[in-house]
């Protein structure tokens, strides 16, 4: 059984290269340390060379992950081991994709679930516990609502845990096309419909004012298909140079 990666995005009111900042140099200033650390009280995380690592008020340390590739200010991949050895580590990339002006995309994708002794707890538990750490990140460096500029986005479906038959007849498909509908409605669908070439996936493609991305990223993700794990939400800011109309 292949297991889906956890993706999961918001926009933040930053440049690419000081969202990635803000996550290299800066990520002890708004990590959620109570709720995700390994010794949760008086403790500090921070990048110390190419690991990252937390560290106690009696000056234990734990590595939580090493840095496997580095493209700043566009992508940061590290192995995740928090607690654990890094024989258990699984694979995180975080990618910085500017959407508008002063406006980042920040898209986490968790992958290697096959390390955990029980892979479908773990990623159960991740794809909750990612949701704050990037609540947090945005709360940090929270998106000015100006910005009367269009954007482009597409909004990418994969099949999800609960895709174990026929994406399309699952109960959740229809929850996902009120979803679509409710896109027309507000007047900023562009596109949507299943790949031909590829089972299961599909692609919604909207165009809204940068001011209100957030929002919609926001909404995509609470779509009960993307929240009950029917599809996996990849969203791509898309730099439309020609408009058709």
């Amino acid at each position: 059984m292949t297991i889906p990666p956890i993706v999961r995005q918001v926009v933040v009111g930053a440049s690419a290269s000081d969202a990635y900042a803000a996550w290299t140099r800066q990520i002890g200033t708004w990590w959620p340390l109570q709720r995700h650390s390994v010794y949760k009280q008086d403790t500090s995380v921070a990048f110390v060379d190419d690991q990252i690592v937390e560290t106690s008020s009696t000056g234990e340390t734990a590595t939580w992950g090493t840095v496997i590739s580095a493209e700043p200010p566009s992508s940061l991949t590290f192995t995740w081991h928090p607690g654990h050895g890094a024989e258990r580590a699984s694979t995180v990339t975080v990618d910085f994709v500017p959407i508008g002006a002063d406006r980042t995309l920040v898209r986490l994708t968790h992958t290697g679930w096959e390390v955990f002794a029980e892979p479908l707890d773990a990623r159960e538990e991740y794809r909750g516990g990612w949701v704050g750490v990037l609540a947090n990140l945005r709360a940090a460096l929270p998106p000015s609502s100006g910005g009367a500029e269009d954007v482009w986005l597409i909004l990418e479906a994969a099949p999800g845990l609960a895709a174990t038959g026929s994406v399309f007849a699952h109960p959740l498909f229809a929850e996902h096309l009120v979803f679509i509908d409710k896109l027309k409605a507000d007047g900023v669908l562009v596109a949507a419909g299943p790949l031909p070439d590829e089972p299961g996936h599909g692609q919604t493609i909207i165009r809204v004012p940068a001011s209100e991305a957030a929002g919609y990223i926001d909404a995509a993700h609470d779509d009960p298909a993307v929240a009950g794990d029917l599809l996996v939400l990849r969203v791509r800011p898309w730099h439309v140079m020609v408009p058709g109309v």
